[in-house]
């Protein structure tokens, strides 16, 4: 079956679809605030979808052959996938500025080199020194 443009719940499959793959890709690339936005628009718009009841047919229109299932439910759920990786993705990072803000803070009013590498002693010592702290160098 091919896409109805005039059915609202394919319309906001498709929406969640599109809107979560960006919303993903916004998180990668460090546009969290972006990032919250789509994901909640996919998230809000994959539910929707997925909670719509079937369309009812109109009389006036041509009879279309009847086609088993949903056609907006792989798009919704494909949506709902990634606005929740994107959500996560988002999620964790506003996480761990909150957590290691001292870190941030300390970078942030670096004036020198030499100043903005002893921010290191702010972080815990492990794997977490040498993710952090590597990425600022």
């Amino acid at each position: 079956m091919r896409w109805d443009p005039t059915d609202p719940a394919q319309r906001r499959a498709r929406y969640a679809l599109l809107s979560g793959m960006w919303a993903f890709f916004f998180a990668l690339f460090a546009w969290p605030y972006v990032a919250l936005l789509l994901g909640s628009l996919a998230l809000y718009w994959a539910i929707s979808a997925l909670r719509a009841k079937p369309r009812t047919p109109d009389p006036d229109a041509p009879a279309r052959p009847e086609v088993s299932g949903r056609p907006q439910r792989t798009a919704a759920i494909s949506g709902l996938v990634t606005a929740s990786l994107a959500l996560t993705v988002v999620i964790a990072t506003f996480t761990t500025q909150f957590v290691y803000r001292d870190y941030y803070t300390c970078v942030n009013d670096a004036l020198t080199t030499a100043s903005e590498k002893s921010c290191k002693e702010l972080l815990p010592e492990g794997p977490v020194r040498d993710m952090l702290g590597s990425a600022q160098q």
